[in-house]
């Protein structure tokens, strides 16, 4: 069986210039979609093709050469997709690679909810620890172009809305105070990204379950 990680890696690997056509199926619909329904399920794909596709290509052009040397029209060409899509979805390349890395860390922590949250965790460090693992060299890559600070912010930020409502729903936190909590949960995915680059710099020697066991023990009632 692959593992949540598998699938998130194949998700963000797409072949950019990779175009599938959707079969017609004929057969009885109970609930058949309305005209406009399936003009809007058609668009979802169409946007969820192309975002594949510039994140593949951004992963790709990253492996093969500097950072700052990527062009916007060297995703274009490597995605197959033209200018005015890029700018309808993104504000230049800084801003591909950054929401990139929100959609994957949202994507980690909704398949940790579904798998349970198993003594309180309250957020998926294995699952990112394995991930950066898997793609050390794109992680290096982004470390020479100076952007993994940006790159944590970015982290930092989402995830401390998702660790905040996991205390807040917790035993040791009935309602709180808003501003108490909200210092609370950034602290705290503050200290999963300033774990991760020490494990990273120091050539990961823990596991990534030593790194979330030892993440969730510095949990601390406020």
């Amino acid at each position: 069986m692959r593992s949540t990680i598998d699938r998130a890696g194949a998700a963000i690997k797409v072949q950019a210039r990779q175009k599938r056509s959707l079969p017609n199926k004929r057969g009885r619909v109970v609930l058949p979609l309305t005209h406009a329904g399936r003009h809007a399920a058609d668009d979802d794909r169409r946007v969820r093709r192309t975002r594949q596709a510039l994140i593949g290509a951004l992963i790709e052009l990253v492996l093969e050469r500097r950072y700052e040397t990527i062009t916007i029209q060297n995703l274009l060409d490597r995605a197959d997709v033209g200018r005015s899509t890029f700018y309808a979805h993104y504000r230049g390349k800084d801003d591909l690679l950054l929401r990139s890395f929100e959609g994957l860390l949202e994507m980690l922590d909704q398949a940790m909810e579904r798998n349970g949250l198993p003594s309180g965790r309250l957020a998926p460090v294995r699952e990112l620890f394995r991930h950066v693992g898997e793609m050390g060299e794109f992680h290096r890559a982004l470390v020479r172009a100076h952007m993994v600070d940006r790159v944590y912010q970015a982290g930092t930020s989402l995830l401390s809305r998702t660790v905040a409502r996991r205390l807040a729903a917790g035993p040791a936190h009935p309602g709180g105070d808003a501003a108490r909590l909200a210092a609370l949960a950034h602290g705290f995915a503050g200290a999963l990204f300033g774990m991760l680059r020490w494990w990273v710099e120091n050539d990961a020697p823990l596991s990534p379950e030593q790194m979330d066991e030892l993440y969730h023990a510095i949990r601390l009632a406020p």
